[in-house]
């Protein structure tokens, strides 16, 4: 046989040969593959889901959150999907952050939005936060929020924005709720009575006016202080701070004042004439003056 005849009859087998190896190749790529994915899948399927940081949220409500499609049963691709921004949260959250404590177990902790005030809604209460997003309806009272009265508002739905007629008197309500977070204090009530913003702590009723300030809002805690035990009417509507005007009116507040629907009456300056003129330096003097006033 001759070279040139061997030869022609060697290619056909090698190339079969590397075909054959080819397959053989890919055969065992794909097998792997399969292998490495049903590892991955077993590995990492979802067992349990922890959730921590919540307070008026459910966790129920945050499960059926990240657990949205089909393929959030795997955690890796729960966290990826978190870590591209392509996971979907609350809008009653401000964050939200996925992490593995273990394969199979998905750690959530979410910060959810600060309720500042709350209004009625037949039989419910719908909370909502300092932009006026409402963050929860429940039929429960939670204690410690301050309701909101006095102010027509229109539908009310879950994770939308409340809105009233009166949108410029509504929007300084929403402002006193932010500064009042702010400086921790808590009213019982917050009431529009005929424009006027007031705030029920316990029985003395502050009148802000119908502009509300953080200068206005920062006085209340020194003078309360001072106020002690009593009764009255606390007059802020003048304060600012180039007109240091504050004026404290010792009185039983009448019942229907009390329930957020009466008149308040005028104060009485130290100089008697019925306006509310009491000019001081600082809170520490405003509240002095104010003890003296209210005698």
């Amino acid at each position: 046989m001759g070279k040139k005849e061997y030869r022609e009859r060697e290619g056909p087998r090698r190339r079969k040969k590397k075909k054959s190896h080819r397959v053989y190749a890919a055969v065992v790529l794909v097998l792997g593959l399969a292998i490495i994915a049903a590892i991955l899948f077993l590995l990492f399927y979802v067992q349990k889901i922890e959730v921590s940081g919540n307070d008026y949220v459910t966790e129920q409500e945050i499960l059926e959150t990240v657990q949205e499609d089909e393929f959030s049963i795997n955690a890796l691709y729960i966290l990826g999907k978190y870590a591209l921004g392509k996971g979907n949260v609350l809008p009653c959250l401000d964050q939200m952050k996925v992490s593995l404590k273990t394969p199979w177990i998905v750690k959530v902790s979410v910060k959810e939005k600060p309720i500042v005030g709350y209004i009625q809604n037949g039989d419910t209460y719908s909370y909502f936060d300092k932009e006026g997003l409402v963050v929860l309806e429940s039929p429960s009272l939670i204690e410690g929020i301050p309701y909101i009265e006095g102010i027509g508002m229109g539908e009310v739905k879950l994770y939308q924005h409340l809105e009233s007629k009166n949108k410029k008197i509504f929007q300084q309500i929403l402002e006193t709720s932010r500064e009042i977070t702010k400086y921790e204090l808590d009213p019982d009530r917050i009431v529009c009575e005929e424009d006027v913003i007031c705030l029920y702590i316990g029985r003395i009723r502050i009148r802000l006016g119908k502009n509300v300030s953080a200068v206005k809002i920062a006085q209340i805690q020194p003078i309360l202080e001072k106020i002690g035990d009593k009764e009255g009417t606390l007059h802020l509507e003048n304060y600012s701070e180039v007109r240091k005007t504050v004026t404290f009116q010792e009185e039983p507040l009448a019942q229907e004042s009390q329930e957020g629907t009466g008149e308040p009456d005028g104060g009485q300056s130290q100089d008697g004439s019925g306006e509310p003129e009491t000019e001081d330096e600082g809170t520490p003097e405003t509240s002095d003056a104010l003890a003296e006033t209210s005698d």
